[in-house]
């Protein structure tokens, strides 16, 4: 089994912090994302990257004390990308694949036992599922999974009235007959919904049986401001994350994340992610991303 992390997309929600760096490799606690997920994995995974972040992905890597194999599609904007069932179909193309695949989303953190998940998958694709105990918290938000056994018997994709609270996480295990659908899929999918969730829903309407393995612990879809605080927060066990060489002086600053070599004076800041070099002066500012270097000071 070959494993692959996608990791090519270009972030637009959590811009400016991601204009000039992949989110993968935002920090969280104190590590990049795709760190988090390396550690669970005892495999050399394949990672998909665009030629825009290429060079930031290679110098991690040759600082990262894994081996990792860094897959470029030629890519450099939004517009151009390739969306994550477009990406997997390249890998496969690309690099020849006839084995089954783990995929996993490069900006997820899961508490997933993935020898578990493995042991569980017997040749039918399998869906790693998180239940968030109530059905309005994936409204429109995630595909939703209602399961017999462990058979998926429906899936919605971002619906407004989930049947389950069972959400589909970035994590599948794919056998490789179904390679050639997804091909398929592609050629028939709008461009907006070609994501995994409308992947796997196309594949159960076209009479593949989908299995789902619903795991407990926490999980983690790094995909804005509010949820990368979030991961934060939980991963480090403090209300506040602080880089080096930050300096707070006469200032509260609450349920925020703060990078390198930010000062910080006479401010009321919460909810906020505030990239390195910046300086803040006698400001309130609230759920905000702010920009690397950004000088903001109020006499």
């Amino acid at each position: 089994m070959r494993v692959i992390i996608l990791a090519g997309g270009y972030a637009r929600r959590l811009w400016p912090l991601t204009l000039e760096r992949p989110k993968p490799l935002l920090p969280v606690a104190g590590r990049p994302i795709i760190e988090h997920l390396l550690d669970k994995l005892e495999v050399r995974p394949i990672i998909s990257i665009n030629r825009q972040f290429a060079p930031q992905f290679e110098r991690w890597a040759t600082n990262y004390h894994k081996d990792v194999e860094l897959v470029i599609e030629e890519t450099r904007s939004e517009e151009e990308k390739l969306g994550a069932v477009g990406a997997l179909a390249f890998l496969i193309r690309e690099l020849g694949l006839r084995e089954e695949i783990l995929v996993l989303g490069g900006d997820n953190i899961f508490e997933l036992d993935f020898k578990e998940f493995i042991a569980a998958y017997r040749g039918r694709p399998l869906l790693a599922l998180h239940d968030l105990g109530d059905p309005e918290k994936a409204r429109k938000r995630y595909g939703i999974a209602e399961l017999a056994g462990s058979r998926i018997v429906s899936f919605q994709e971002k619906p407004d009235r989930p049947r389950s609270a069972l959400v589909s996480t970035a994590c599948y295990i794919y056998p490789p007959r179904v390679f050639p659908l997804i091909e398929r899929f592609l050629t028939q999918a709008p461009r907006g919904k070609d994501a995994p969730g409308f992947l796997n829903a196309w594949l159960l309407g076209e009479g593949i049986e989908l299995e789902g393995f619903v795991f407990q612990g926490k999980w983690f879809d790094i995909g804005d401001r509010a949820s990368y605080i979030e991961a934060n927060i939980a991963l480090s066990g403090e209300d506040l994350w602080l880089g080096r060489g930050v300096v707070i002086r006469d200032s509260t600053v609450r349920r925020s994340v703060v990078f390198e070599n930010v000062q910080i004076e006479g401010s009321l800041i919460e909810g906020c992610v505030i990239d390195r070099g910046c300086e803040l002066r006698n400001v309130e500012l609230r759920d905000c991303l702010i920009g690397a270097g950004t000088r903001i000071s109020r006499d």
